[in-house]
């Protein structure tokens, strides 16, 4: 791997990813070297024959093995719990390809304030993914909700949530990104604590890299290294949950992070908006898009999604 000696530990959590899975295997070993990186597999869907190729392609690999969909945060910390090596890199099955050198991450993490790494995304079709945000507030939670960066492409202020107005081909800190393709210094998650299990799935890499900069460590972008992402991917052939699992994250990320005063607000706030649609669509008579907007109004209510499984 590197002439410096330092491991990685690679960990990819299944959730019926079994098409995808010996692909990712074969990314690493491309990306650190034969016997490079160590893979650390939590199975959250046990069964489905994930846990099966892992073992037989990769015999060296640690297998973590969920009865239950624990969701996402709660299998990175399991997996986190055995990881050894200076860095771990979280990859989502849906990455398809990387490319890059493994020394300019390394060469990243020479900096002993640098806490995460995070790569350049594009889509399958090789065009740029932005996965790098600015810390969230809550007019960008309201933003994204309401689709303002596609409905008022010149207004600026949603667009800066996003970072939009950068083309990524240059090296700079950013509070946050996606965690489909991101490195992690270990020390770091010693001194900021493991991902927030209260997020079932989405925003746990979000709140756990504000969290870090608030300690002081930085997240840098690093746009040499490059991940093709099927956004979306990792769970093919089962009925995707997104939208509701995402509201539900962004609503325990407003109250963790802006409080109860100002996360009340914003609930109301997207309440009235999805009341709106629930009217809308009912005197239109879609019946698809006002059981949608009943769904996330249930949401907004509880702030607990389906589970899937």
């Amino acid at each position: 791997m590197s002439d410096r000696g330092t491991r990685l530990d690679v960990i990819v959590v299944n959730f019926h990813s079994e098409p995808l899975i010996g692909r990712t295997i074969e990314i690493v070993r491309e990306l650190a070297g034969e016997g490079g990186a160590r893979l650390i597999v939590v199975d959250n869907s046990p069964g489905d024959g994930a846990a099966d190729v892992v073992r037989s392609a990769a015999p060296d690999a640690t297998v973590i093995v969920n009865q239950v969909n624990r969701g996402y945060a709660a299998a990175v910390n399991q997996a986190f719990a055995v990881a050894d090596a200076d860095f771990v890199l979280l990859i989502n099955p849906d990455v398809r390809h990387v490319s890059g050198s493994f020394e300019d991450v390394l060469g990243a993490f020479s900096d002993p304030g640098v806490g995460a790494v995070a790569t350049r995304l594009l889509d399958t079709d090789g065009a740029l993914q932005p996965n790098c945000i600015r810390a969230p507030r809550p007019f960008d939670l309201i933003s994204e909700d309401a689709a303002f960066v596609e409905r008022f492409p010149n207004w600026q202020r949603p667009r800066r949530y996003r970072m939009l107005d950068w083309d990524q081909h240059d090296i700079r800190n950013v509070d946050a990104a996606t965690g489909a393709c991101l490195f992690i210094r270990r020390a770091a998650t010693a001194d900021v604590g493991p991902f927030d299990e209260r997020f079932f799935v989405y925003y746990e890499e979000t709140d756990w890299l504000i969290r870090a900069k608030q300690r002081g460590w930085r997240t840098v972008f690093l746009p040499t290294v490059e991940a093709v992402h099927a956004s979306a991917g990792s769970s093919p052939g089962v009925p995707s949950r997104h939208p509701l699992l995402l509201l539900e994250s962004q609503h325990r990320y407003a109250r963790k992070h802006y409080g109860p005063v100002r996360a009340a607000l914003l609930r109301a706030t997207l309440l009235g908006i999805d009341g709106a649609r629930l009217a809308r669509h009912g005197l239109a008579g879609n019946d698809e898009k006002r059981a949608a907007a009943s769904d996330r109004i249930r949401v907004h209510l509880t702030m607990r999604a389906p589970r899937p499984s």
